[in-house]
């Protein structure tokens, strides 16, 4: 295996800096990682850390990851409160849905106690629409009929109608 060499070296960092700390196994701190990498200490990766270029591939990386994984990115320079209660409820949350996702019957279980019945209240709420009951064309009559009779007429002339006014 070689060694992983810059913009290659800055990706991998960048995806250890992305990585919970309790996720990172062995390499937990800057220093680990650094000394694992063969260097003497963290002083490298703190100058990466100041280099605009390293800055710009960071935000590219994790905006491409987010956009993969249908995240939203919050900069630094953006002010967000988050209480240590909604990170946890969060955190727990999104481990649930992972270990649900893959599989676990008891989080399937506990997901649809605690979010079910909302998901399956839209669900429902969905399929028993106003419109629910009706066929296309009634459908479609009644969206005509939610049409200005100016854009409607003009609208059948370019298909080729011929439209006149009613006589009052």
């Amino acid at each position: 295996m070689t060694k992983p060499t810059g913009k290659e070296l800055w990706d991998e960092y960048i995806l250890w800096l992305a990585t919970p700390e309790h996720e990172r196994g062995p390499n937990a701190t800057e220093e680990d990682w650094a000394k694992s990498k063969g260097y003497a200490d963290s002083r490298t990766t703190r100058r990466w850390k100041q280099n605009p270029s390293f800055i710009e591939r960071q935000r590219r990386l994790m905006e491409s990851m987010a956009a993969k994984n249908g995240v939203a990115i919050v900069h630094g320079d953006e002010e967000v409160a988050i209480d240590s209660e909604e990170r946890d409820y969060r955190l727990v949350k999104s481990k649930l849905v992972e270990s649900a996702k893959g599989g676990n019957l008891k989080a399937q279980e506990l997901f649809m106690k605690l979010y079910g019945k909302s998901w399956l209240d839209e669900e429902q709420a969905a399929r028993t629409s106003d419109f629910g009951n009706m066929d296309l064309p009634e459908l479609v009559a009644r969206g005509i009929a939610t049409l200005e009779p100016d854009q409607m007429a003009g609208a059948l002339r370019e298909l080729g109608w011929t439209v006149q006014a009613p006589t009052v």
